[in-house]
């Protein structure tokens, strides 16, 4: 048996090859607490599922057909991403980008037993955080309800109460727990962090003024100057402050669509 405690912990593992698939489901029936939920072999099947039984942690492979880790992460909105994604591969060549996706870990395969207790220590801390936040997230988001577009945002941090007017905000930004609000060049101060989810946010813009550009980004159309590859993975967006956002491909064409109309471009 792995020698971790943790408490109780929903699963999904994901990887195109049963064998790995068995593998790691029996490594993980030896921790008391975690429950293997779902499986699946690729990763229009593990959005389905993930989406589904919202598990704490997804065990995910990177190298699958068609739809590989990260973009199977792609497709999931930040609301939809499991507290902590693990990703497990044959390959250490992926590590940089796997944090870069704001994975919790990484394994190589084949697993070794010490190194999949420490990923399970991490997601237990990771998963308390996430739970008590997304409760005061909720309680916060239920108090608000309102069918009416946002004219401006209150940030409330140690510093004091900050009144952001949304005609202030170029883009914003998903973050682990919050979204970044990056405001217009020549505004004061750092970018603030909002404890509000990314798909309340973009409800309640005016979709005139606002678009989704990406799971974790949402730009201010007539701010937009440039749209460009990054890599044969991803797409960006280079905004009027010479700020950077991410795009996603499958958003590219309905954000140009909208650009045509944009008042001044």
């Amino acid at each position: 048996m792995l020698d971790v405690k943790v408490e109780s912990l929903r699963v999904v593992i994901v990887d195109d090859e049963p064998l790995a698939r068995e593998g790691l489901r029996s490594q993980l029936a030896e921790i008391p607490g975690i429950s293997v939920i779902a499986e699946a072999s690729n990763g229009y099947d593990a959005c389905d599922q993930i989406i589904a039984h919202r598990p704490d942690i997804v065990f995910l492979d990177i190298a699958m057909p068609e739809l590989d880790g990260f973009a199977t992460l792609e497709r999931l909105e930040p609301e939809d991403v499991p507290p902590a994604v693990v990703f497990v591969t044959a390959y250490d060549a992926h590590a940089v980008r796997a944090f870069s996706a704001r994975a919790l870990d990484y394994i190589l395969k084949p697993v070794a037993p010490e190194r999949l207790a420490a990923a399970v220590e991490h997601a237990v801390q990771r998963v308390r955080e996430a739970r008590a936040l997304r409760d005061s997230i909720e309680r916060e988001s239920e108090a608000a309800v309102s069918d009416a577009v946002l004219t401006r945002l209150i940030v409330r941090d140690h510093r004091g109460t900050t009144i952001v007017p949304v005609d202030d905000i170029e883009w914003i930004e998903a973050a682990t727990y919050y979204v970044s609000l990056h405001r217009m060049s020549g505004t004061e101060g750092r970018p603030l962090l909002l404890r509000e989810r990314m798909h309340v946010l973009e409800s309640r813009l005016d979709p005139a003024t606002f678009f989704r550009s990406h799971r974790s980004a949402i730009v201010r159309l007539d701010s937009v100057r440039t749209l460009r590859a990054a890599s044969s993975y991803d797409h960006e967006l280079v905004l009027a402050s010479g700020a950077v956002a991410p795009l996603s491909r499958d958003r590219r064409v309905p954000l140009e669509e909208l650009l045509k109309s944009v008042p001044g471009r």
